[in-house]
């Protein structure tokens, strides 16, 4: 902690706290944008502007220079001025620079700390004066000192571009971190050389930009020639000395470029070469050998793709579960592919769109479902399988999220396919660096270059391991060969496949002989079926669900047995993967044995309500504060969300406490339970389990909704809202009912709820049941 920004972060609060729009710091000692913003704020109000916000954009620039841009000794020093000073101080001492005493009095030290990151910025004027620009680098959270890892290469670029072009592209970081700021600077520089009036530039590629680079050669001698070679640099080629003369090293390190990027090797800086130095799809318009699409390949579209000089497509092994487009491979596509003498390359996604979909989990379900996809395509070994991330993820949400997706993703392949398929990463360049430097086994990338505008896409080069980079969006052909496709440049480090065997697989076999075994021991210790199923489940479900609350609704766990299936066939968490080879779903054995445990001891112990707590109903429980949590974010990010809209979401969504993956836990627990109920006891669980993933879990929602709700949407809803609302009454059925419910809301933390929106839960759980169920 250090208490020079706690002191900021007290003072702003105390002073500015009852203000409408004004939010405050968190009081941690830490510098952070909250923080920051909270002093933006602050300035804001002393400015006079009621419309607050957290940027420091035009109409704050234009208040505070109206005010008068700060000098040492030309400092009103009234009430406004002095809370001014004292903001300014306070942002200085969140950016590492030091003004002194915290106070409002505009001194020597705060002159000097203003010269310090005027020269640290490489600024052309160093005269201690707050100008605007002045004012809003204090404002950010950008460095302007060289931080760990930075390049002080980079940082003398930095520094030049801000000395030359500040007027137009404000004040960017030189921290000798190439990033979304560096490209902005280096562009405006760009507009700036070409004449582009001020007020006419952006700081991004468009056609004034793409039609004034100029042709570049050996001699060529002008200010373009250093920005080039910035460029250059920031793609991971060193040119040398920076020079505004075009000279043989920066040709040699231009054919480099150029070979790495499959552009014609001249050494030539022409407009192709400069774009792809500068924006993630260099030229769109360049010809691509590869492609890929969401639609079928027919016979006439694969002409169409042959016709226009594509040797690849890339195509998806499954479609989004649940329902979603139909994108996957058709039956017959590639045979098409092959036969019109193209090769293919597999895509898997689903989502994948949002830091909040993306973990290690997620990572391993994804992988088996890939390679069940891949297998039944029949798809040959050493086929990599691109896992899309498809959202601009940066920083921490790379670390948190997709690396250990894809270390989930990579172990789960190693797991399944002994290494048979490989991993590949789909996405901007930042993450693909990223994931195939920290997660060994992800092999190629392909990056999603058309996203020029991300900040994954702009601060960095393309990936040493690029195999596709995806660069323009567009439909070619006509009629029946008319198809949309995504235009990849192909760098030949994976040309794809030219054939697939598809064949038959036991994907069974490995779970199929530890059950067998489970089920011989516990014949040996009891009697009858009803005995034998239950010390089977026991098993199944121990150390995830023992405890109370599972004794309650469950039955408690027989310790002897379970102590002697460990002994004879290892603990539980070396039980083979229970995989449905119909969806590709990697399903939560122990969840769905701790539940099916439950709705058979429950019916006969004649409540069988108590089950659905201990299963679908249980997680809809948890539903109520992920929506309640959704809800209160949209209104703290100015959005509207109903209470309907955010339970209809969570219900059966990655990344949320009633996941899809619990859903089909609950639903195969429920209808495998019914089987053996429905035989009067007498089906062994192992033989229930085993023909429920051969013959029935295709339709598992069709099984669910009709056992459970006699095919009725409407019994659907009513069930879950009396679940939730019906108070005691002294009726045995209903005051178990009532303590269930209390039992679990208590254990799962559940967030208070009305009676209407326990209506809400129920039609939205009706609702998504019906969507899952019409899917089948």
């Amino acid at each position: 902690m250090d208490l020079a920004v706690l002191a900021v972060q007290t003072w702003v609060n105390d002073k500015y706290g009852k203000v409408a729009g004004f939010q405050p710091a968190p009081l941690n000692g830490k510098t952070g944008w909250s923080t920051v913003y909270a002093l933006t704020r602050a300035l804001q109000i002393e400015l006079g502007i009621t419309s607050l916000a957290d940027a420091f954009g035009p109409t704050t620039a234009s208040k505070y220079k109206q005010w008068g841009e700060m000098t040492l000794g030309k400092v009103p020093t009234d009430a406004k001025g002095k809370a001014i000073v004292q903001i300014l101080k306070g942002a200085m001492y969140c950016k590492g620079y030091s003004p002194g005493k915290f106070d409002d009095v505009f001194d020597e030290n705060t002159k000097n700390a203003v010269v310090s990151l005027q020269k640290d910025a490489g600024l052309p004027i160093t005269d201690g004066k707050v100008y605007d620009y002045i004012f809003k680098a204090f404002l950010t959270m950008d460095a302007y000192r060289l931080t760990p890892g930075g390049d002080a290469k980079v940082r003398q670029i930095q520094q030049d571009l801000n000395n030359k072009y500040y007027k137009t592209s404000d004040v960017q970081p030189t921290d000798g971190h190439y990033q979304r700021g560096t490209n902005k600077a280096l562009v405006y520089g760009l507009q700036t050389e070409m004449g582009i009036a001020a007020g006419s530039q952006t700081g991004s590629i468009g056609p004034a930009t793409r039609d004034g680079l100029p042709t570049l050669k050996e001699g060529s001698s002008s200010r373009f020639v250093t920005l080039f070679q910035y460029a250059l640099y920031f793609n991971g080629y060193d040119s040398g000395s920076f020079s505004t003369t075009y000279n043989a090293t920066i040709t040699n390190k231009v054919k480099e470029f150029q070979k790495f990027t499959l552009l014609p090797v001249d050494g030539i800086a022409n407009k192709g070469t400069w774009l792809s130095t500068l924006v993630s799809t260099g030229d769109p318009d360049r010809p691509g050998t590869a492609c890929d699409c969401s639609t079928e390949v027919t016979a006439a579209r694969a002409q169409t793709l042959k016709s226009q000089g594509y040797q690849t497509v890339g195509r998806y092994l499954v479609n989004v579960v649940p329902g979603g487009r139909n994108k996957k491979i058709q039956d017959g596509e590639l045979k098409t592919i092959f036969d019109a003498g193209l090769t293919v390359f597999p895509i898997y996604q689903t989502i994948g769109d949002s830091k909040g979909y993306f973990s290690a989990d997620q990572g391993r379900a994804d992988a088996g479902e890939a390679t069940l996809a891949a297998r039944k395509y029949g798809f040959k070994p050493g086929t990599i399988i691109y896992f899309a991330v498809d959202f601009d993820a940066l920083g921490e949400d790379i670390d948190t999220r997709v690396v250990p997706y894809f270390e989930g993703v990579v172990a789960a392949l190693n797991q399944m396919s002994k290494g048979e398929y490989k991993a590949g990463v789909y996405g901007p360049r930042g993450v693909c660096i990223k994931v195939s430097s920290k997660v060994p086994g992800v092999v190629s990338s392909f990056v999603s270059g058309m996203s020029s505008g991300y900040s994954a896409n702009l601060g960095y080069p393309l990936p040493k391991n690029w195999a596709f980079d995806q660069i323009k969006e567009y439909t070619i052909g006509s009629g029946a060969g008319l198809i949309s496709i995504d235009k990849n440049i192909k760098s030949g480090r994976d040309q794809g496949q030219s054939s697939v065997e598809p064949k038959s697989i036991d994907l069974h076999s490995l779970f199929t002989e530890k059950l067998g075994k489970l089920h011989d021991l516990a014949i040996k210790d009891g009697n009858t079926v009803i005995q034998v199923n239950d010390l089977c489940l026991d098993y199944l479900r121990y150390g995830r669900y023992n405890g109370t609350n599972w004794d309650l609704v469950a039955g408690p766990l027989n310790e002897a047995f379970i102590a002697k299936a460990k002994a004879n066939i290892g603990p539980i968490e070396t039980f083979p993967n229970l995989l449905d080879y119909k969806t590709g779903i990697d399903v939560d054995l122990q969840h769905m044995a701790a539940t099916c445990d439950s709705v058979v001891t429950m019916k006969q112990l004649g409540t069988p309500y108590l089950s659905d707590f201990a299963g679908w109903m249980g997680d809809l429980l948890t539903t109520i504060t992920d929506a309640k949590n959704a809800v209160e974010k949209a209104k703290k990010d100015g959005k509207t969300l109903s209470f309907y809209d955010a339970a209809f979401n969570a219900i059966g969504a990655p990344g949320t406490s009633f996941s899809y993956t619990d859903l089909v836990a609950d639903v195969d627990a429920y209808n495998i339970g019914r089987i053996i109920i429905n035989s009067g006891y007498k089906t062994y669980v192992k033989d229930a389990i085993l023909n429920y993933y051969k013959n029935d879990s295709g339709t598992r929602f069709n099984m669910f909704f009709k056992e459970r709700f006699g095919g009725s949407f409407e019994q659907a809803a009513k069930e879950v809202e009396y679940f939730l609302t019906v108070p005691l009454k002294f009726d045995i059925d209903a005051d178990i009912i009532v303590a269930a419910r209390t039992q679990f809301l208590r254990a799962f933390g559940v967030k208070p709820y009305t009676s209407e929106e326990a209506k809400e839960i129920a039609r939205a759980w009706s609702k998504k049941l019906a969507i899952f169920q019409g899917n089948e």
